[in-house]
């Protein structure tokens, strides 16, 4: 096997050296592998939309709850059901290099309040929220 050796001397002279102990391969370029690049933000057109998501709680809550009464032991249900939706309907959206976190919170109003507390790893850039609340009297 012959290996063709390119140099280019000060005086911009191109120098070709022959070497038999070298083996070359000239690949086609349809014969590259590429290997994925991890992108770790979302692009421009794939950011996280949270007034649409917004309204989309907003809608399902007004359908899943504005018909009913609280009930203790309805509200485990109700809250999974909700939660199932939403996170289905955030799906649905395909905004890529997301992940989702749905917190349903159901309670009666009694006068007292409720206090919720969540901690998370936050991209500035990257990372958003949409919440909904609903109030049936």
């Amino acid at each position: 096997m012959t290996t063709i050796q390119m140099s280019q001397s000060e005086s911009n002279d191109l120098k070709i050296n022959e070497n038999s102990d070298v083996n070359i391969e000239l690949l086609d370029e349809n014969d590259l592998e590429y290997q994925a690049a991890y992108q770790i933000r979302p692009k421009l057109s794939e950011k996280f939309k949270p007034q649409i998501v917004k309204e989309m709680i907003h809608n399902i809550l007004f359908d899943q709850l504005s018909s009913q009464k609280y009930n203790v032991d309805e509200a485990k249900v109700w809250s999974k059901k909700i939660a199932d939706t939403i996170r289905d309907k955030v799906k649905e959206l395909n905004f890529q290099r997301y992940k989702f976190v749905i917190n349903v919170v159901l309670g009666e109003q009694r006068g007292a309040g409720v206090k919720t507390a969540t901690r998370c790893l936050w991209d500035a850039e990257a990372d958003n929220y949409a919440h909904g609340h609903f109030v049936n009297v």
